[in-house]
């Protein structure tokens, strides 16, 4: 079973309850059409299997601190019993707020350049054949980030 991530907006007032219980959130689709104005389901962040890569791209070196982006994919599923227990957050308007703007000045060659030699040869070639895959969630990463900040929106994201 693949472990995969999503994300979605989340209005700033409603960023206090969530911390409550954010799978909560997540999983109640009436929820998110009574909020939105114009009436449809708000956009989502799916980062599919690419969260690994830009956990490892972002911040998990272990050598540097992480980039504020880090926080977009930080954490990860547990598997308890047979099952995945996904692995829920919040992040309140500042920390959306610092993740686009980390993500709009983020050059991938860049990531890749800091990142590969860090790994054994093996495991950079196989990053680095998964670049174009990387890059195209990293736009979007990078795209919804913005949008949500630029609403002055928190968000809520589940790796499961």
């Amino acid at each position: 079973m693949k472990i995969r991530y999503f994300a979605r907006p989340l209005p700033a007032l409603m960023v206090g309850n969530a911390l409550v219980n954010p799978g909560a959130l997540l999983d109640d689709g009436k929820l998110w059409e009574s909020w939105v104005p114009s009436g449809g389901c708000p956009t989502a962040l799916v980062l599919d299997e690419a969260w690994r890569d830009l956990q490892m791209l972002l911040g998990e070196n272990g050598q540097d601190p992480p980039r504020p982006a880090f926080e977009l994919v930080r954490g990860a599923a547990t598997y308890a019993n047979g099952e995945i227990c996904p692995y829920n957050r919040v992040l309140d308007p500042l920390q959306v707020c610092a993740i686009a703007g980390d993500l709009a000045g983020t050059d991938l060659h860049e990531l890749y350049q800091h990142c590969l030699p860090l790994h054994s040869p093996d495991w950079a070639t196989i990053m680095d054949g998964r670049r174009g895959y990387v890059e195209h969630y990293l736009g979007a990463a990078a795209a919804f980030s913005n949008s949500v900040a630029s609403e002055g929106m928190g968000m809520v994201y589940s790796i499961r």
